[in-house]
């Protein structure tokens, strides 16, 4: 069976601030009244890629709706920004719902599926499977009202995350009268930020994969110092890997590019074996082994490391 459940989200404030001072005893205005306030929502945006280029929404998007030579070029670059990034803009174009289209949250999601073990290719392999996916994005931005009442975009930042865009969890049959369990996990996740003072958007972005494995086996016996003892013991394995980046677009006429400018970022791969042995109830041994390495890329200045740890855990229970 397949779960979905869907959210909306939506948050705003509102702050004034009106100065006064007191003369003959008498309380009097000294400026003006200085107003701010944020708004944030649920947003939609797909990446483009691959059958989602379709959808035509993304950052070459928002670089053709903007007009460096219209009568407010921030403001045009502000309503670029949003409208380029979200996929299906339909309540834009929705008549007495156009004003209020940016206040009007749109739906993320999470899905998780049940019962795959019985269908191909899982059928004669697995005895559990199931499937994640969760999608969730967010709008938001920082305005202030400038003295002729006239409201001013300051900040905006759009982020969309599949976290993950797909994650399977397997249970397999006994093998050597003893249980496996795996995973794998896939995740992605964006963020554009709007600089509209330099006209620039920097995006960073996060790639991240998962695998694990475990083996465990309870109950069997070993004959040691003369004593046939209960022993469980415990196999795990997992590999990470974890790229970010950081990207910069200058919207400016003549400058921009669809693959932008590489400004920092790394990839760090981290493997771990581990071996859990339990000897009784009273005494547990563990060993496990970690290798990381870190490779910078872009303009990133960090160093390029390979870090190596090993280590023994023993654990005895006394008493009792």
């Amino acid at each position: 069976w397949a779960k979905i459940d869907l959210t909306w989200k939506i948050g705003w404030t509102l702050n004034k601030s009106t100065p006064f001072s007191t003369q003959n005893n008498y309380l009097q205005s000294a400026g003006p009244i200085t107003s701010t306030g944020t708004l944030s929502r649920s947003f939609f945006s797909l990446p483009p890629v691959f059958a989602l280029k379709v959808f035509k929404s993304g950052i070459s998007q928002v670089n053709k709706l903007y007009d460096p030579y219209a009568a407010d070029p921030q403001a045009s670059l502000s309503n670029a920004f949003v409208e380029g990034f979200e996929t299906l803009p339909l309540l834009q174009h929705a008549g007495f719902l156009q004003n209020f289209a940016s206040y009007i949250p749109r739906p993320n999601w999470s899905i998780s599926w049940d019962g795959l073990e019985k269908f191909f290719p899982f059928k004669s392999i697995a005895e559990k499977v199931s499937l994640d996916h969760s999608y969730s994005a967010g709008y938001t931005e920082g305005w202030y009202l400038d003295p002729d009442g006239k409201k001013v975009t300051q900040t905006q930042q759009i982020n969309y995350a599949f976290a993950p865009l797909i994650g399977l969890n397997m249970t397999f049959g006994k093998l050597w009268k003893g249980n496996l369990s795996g995973s794998i996990k896939y995740a992605t996740s964006s963020s554009f930020s709007l600089g509209l003072s330099t006209s620039n958007i920097t995006q960073a972005a996060t790639k991240d994969i998962g695998l694990s494995a475990t083996y465990s086996k309870s109950g069997f016996e070993i004959p040691l110092f003369g004593l046939s003892l209960k022993n469980d013991i415990e196999f795990t394995f997992s590999y990470t890997f974890s790229q970010t980046s950081t990207i910069l677009f200058d919207m400016s006429p003549g400058n921009y590019t669809d693959s932008g400018t590489p400004q920092d970022g790394q990839t760090r791969v981290t493997i771990e074996p581990r071996v859990k042995y339990t000897i009784s109830s009273k005494v547990t041994l563990s060993v496990f082994y970690t290798r990381t390495t870190v490779q910078p890329e872009g303009a990133s200045r960090v160093e390029p490391t390979t870090s190596n740890e090993a280590g023994l855990d023993v654990h005895i229970a006394i008493g009792g």
